[in-house]
C-alpha cells in the first residue's frame, strides 16, 4: 500500500540518522543530521490560519541548518492524518538546491520555482500544482506533518507529477529526514435554524 510505503519512508529517514527539528535548535547532531527549522511552525504547536484555507494559502517558510554529507539536493512533503488508511499528501516540492539555507513563504503555485532554481513540484491527483492549503472540515483537529529530506542526488521525477507519485521517488533517495508536526483545527460552523412564522 502506498500508505505503508510513505510511513516507512517518513519513519526510516529519521531513524536512521537520530535527528528531531522544530522551531528551536536542537541539541543532538552528528554528520548525517539534518536540522530544519521554521519561524513561524512550532513543533506540536498549531498552523497558523495563514497558510491554510482560511488565510492567505501560502506554503510556509523553513530554515535548513545542519544538514548531511553529501547532500545533493532537498524535498518537502506535507500530509495530514485523516486516519490510519488516509494521509493526503498537499504539498510536494524537490530538487531544492544543496546550498539553500532559506526556503521563503508563498511559493508559486507553478511547477518550477525559479527562486529555486527549477525545483519541482507536484499535484494533486486531477488538482493543482504546488501547496494546496490544507482545509479539514469544520469543527476536527488533524495533524499536519511537514517532513523535509536531504537527497543523495536530484531526481529526474518531471514537474508537475503527482504527489504520491513524487513521495515515492523522494524515498529512493532519502540521505536524512526531519519533521515538524502541527495540528489544524478549524472554527465550527454554527448550525442554521429556520425560523417559524
Amino acid at each position: 500500500m502506498e500508505l505503508n510505503r510513505r510511513q516507512l519512508i517518513q519513519t526510516a529517514g529519521t531513524a536512521i540518522t537520530g535527528i528531531t527539528a522544530g522551531c528551536t535548535t536542537t541539541s543532538r547532531t552528528s554528520s548525517r543530521s539534518l536540522i530544519v527549522s521554521s519561524p513561524v511552525l512550532e513543533d506540536g504547536g498549531e498552523l497558523p490560519p495563514r497558510y491554510t484555507c482560511d488565510g492567505d494559502g501560502l506554503s510556509p517558510p523553513f530554515e535548513i541548518g545542519t544538514r548531511p554529507e553529501p547532500t545533493a539536493a532537498f524535498a518537502i512533503t506535507g500530509d495530514y492524518n485523516r486516519g490510519p488508511i488516509n494521509e493526503p499528501v498537499f504539498w510536494s516540492i524537490w530538487n531544492i538546491p544543496p546550498e539553500t539555507t532559506t526556503i521563503p513563504a508563498g511559493l508559486p503555485q507553478t511547477p518550477t520555482v525559479a527562486s529555486l532554481n527549477g525545483a519541482r513540484q507536484g499535484r494533486q491527483r486531477g488538482g493543482d500544482v504546488g501547496y494546496n492549503p490544507p482545509c479539514p472540515p469544520s469543527g476536527q483537529s488533524y495533524e499536519h506533518r511537514f517532513q523535509l529530506y536531504a537527497l543523495s542526488e536530484p531526481l529526474d521525477t518531471e514537474a508537475g507529477t503527482k504527489h504520491d507519485d513524487a513521495v515515492e521517488a523522494i524515498g529512493s533517495a532519502v540521505l536524512a529526514s526531519s519533521r515538524l508536526t502541527v495540528t489544524l483545527k478549524r472554527p465550527s460552523v454554527p448550525e442554521q435554524t429556520s425560523e417559524q412564522e
